[in-house]
């Protein structure tokens, strides 16, 4: 009985290592991910992203890429005014970043530090940029799913209030005016 216990033993103390690392290591590697952002702050609208990125694993712990999404946007009016200060049509925008990730472990499951820059190329284009936390899970030594939680900064246009037409009425007019949001996002990944 002892012998059949060190021997399974020993065999799992050899194989559980193989199962238990990354070896997506010096290839391409891609990313999809799907997730829900909240708007905090000023704007608190939400927004459905799918984003996609593209790179290279250089170790098990650093990736550099760089990728695009598509982000659903609902309309936007400022609440609680009898004018509207600042209204967005619902619109989709197209980010294009550049994308680091540290894994912290080489583990099946690993916590990991992702960070997007770069620019929205729709609708006047402004500013993109998450910072995000996760945890990754291999499935093998080609595929894992991730989930994390971050924190956006995005530059987006809204139509503002610019001026009332006259005196005697309330009619006014808007302008184009790029403003600052924040979203906290949570999102799920396919890792290959």
């Amino acid at each position: 009985m002892k012998k059949t216990m060190y021997a399974v033993a020993a065999m799992l103390f050899c194989v559980l290592p193989t199962y238990s690392q990354n070896t997506l290591t010096n290839c391409y590697h891609g990313n999809v991910e799907t997730g829900y952002s909240v708007g905090i702050g000023d704007y608190d609208f939400g927004r459905l992203e799918i984003n996609t990125t593209h790179g290279y694993q250089f170790n098990p712990y650093f990736f550099l890429g760089a990728g695009t999404g598509l982000h659903f946007m609902s309309s936007y009016e400022t609440g609680g005014t009898d004018i509207t200060l600042d209204a967005r049509e619902s619109k989709v925008d197209i980010p294009v970043f550049a994308n680091i990730r540290y894994n912290l472990l080489n583990k099946r499951i690993s916590p990991f530090v992702d960070v997007k820059g770069g620019t929205f190329v729709t609708n006047n284009g402004g500013l993109y940029l998450v910072a995000a936390v996760g945890c990754k899970y291999t499935i093998n030594d080609k595929y894992a799913f991730s989930l994390s939680a971050g924190y956006a900064k995005e530059k987006l246009e809204f139509d503002t209030f610019d001026d009332f037409i006259g005196n005697q009425s309330m009619d006014y007019t808007t302008s184009p005016r790029k403003l600052d949001t924040e979203t906290i996002t949570l999102k799920l990944g396919f890792e290959f």
